[in-house]
């Protein structure tokens, strides 16, 4: 039987956890994620309490943002309380900015997510420690075929932005903050005549790389109120399955607040992309200083 995990975690980190608990649900993983799970009115010390004592493994995605978080430490104290009782229940620390780890969670491995160039190396070390032996294709090939909850849309290929000179620099001087332009109303489209939502094209400043466009979906995944649509990203556009009269209450201030989000959140993984290059700059230039040393100080005969 796959093993469930309790994702904890800070919101300010929740674009990693909902990327990690998609990954882990290919695989089969039951994930419980408070964002996901939690209701208006729900009993927070409650609900993680139940979720926890029901669940194999606690994650703990640790970071500035989660070390300062009560919260968070509330959890992960209460499930090092369970697993010192001899309760099911294993804390798994995954680290994925530096920070002082919690002095109860020193003495463990943790899966290094820090490098943000790698994902998958980390990620399979995980599942080795949830006792999944390594991602598989008919899992991933499942979760294509089949979306993994009521209502979930399957997986859509996204369009390779073209060159760019400002969206497509993968680097903090070349990135210029993407903002909403405009409505395209050329691009007007009614998929289906039985009801009255359309597509809506909004167009943006520039084409967004494809890091910028996982983070967006990431925002658009949960509903933050009764009114929300579905929203994806098409080229340089912005589209909303909506109702036209819905555009100036609802969806511009959600749209608007979404790219605002997705451009901090991009420059802050630019930011990170930029020290790990720095890092393996250093190492490699360090590494070459030792080498050459070494093969400076050799006497030959003459």
């Amino acid at each position: 039987m796959p093993p469930s995990v309790f994702l904890s975690h800070s919101s300010r980190d929740r674009f990693f956890a909902r990327k990690l608990a998609e990954k882990l649900q290919v695989q089969g993983i039951s994930v419980w994620i408070d964002e996901a799970e939690l209701k208006v009115g729900d009993s927070l010390v409650e609900k993680i309490s139940s979720a926890i004592d029901r669940t194999d493994f606690v994650a703990a995605i640790l970071s500035p943002n989660s070390i300062r978080s009560g919260w968070v430490q509330k959890e992960l104290k209460l499930a090092m309380t369970k697993e010192i009782q001899g309760r099911a229940v294993r804390v798994l620390p995954i680290l994925i900015e530096a920070c002082d780890l919690p002095e109860f969670l020193r003495d463990k491995l943790y899966a290094d997510f820090t490098d943000p160039k790698d994902f998958d190396g980390p990620f399979e070390r995980l599942l080795n420690a949830l006792g999944v032996s390594k991602p598989t294709a008919a899992a991933t090939a499942v979760s294509e075929a089949t979306p993994s909850q009521p209502g979930a849309r399957r997986p859509r290929a996204e369009p390779t932005p073209p060159p760019s000179a400002h969206g497509g620099q993968r680097n903090l001087e070349g990135f210029v903050d993407l903002k909403i332009i405009g409505i395209d109303k050329s691009r007007l489209y009614r998929p289906d005549l039985q009801n009255e939502l359309y597509h809506i094209h909004f167009e943006l400043s520039d084409h967004p790389p494809q890091e910028w466009v996982q983070i967006f979906e990431a925002e658009r995944q949960f509903p933050r109120h009764t009114m929300w649509r579905h929203a994806w990203i098409d080229g340089k556009y912005v589209v909303v399955h909506c109702v036209p009269d819905e555009v100036k209450k609802y969806h511009l201030l959600d749209i608007t607040e979404d790219v605002k989000n997705s451009n901090l959140k991009y420059r802050d993984y630019l930011h990170r992309v930029a020290e790990a290059r720095a890092r393996e700059t250093q190492r490699e230039a360090k590494v070459n200083a030792e080498l050459n040393k070494a093969l400076d100080d050799l006497t030959f005969e003459r």
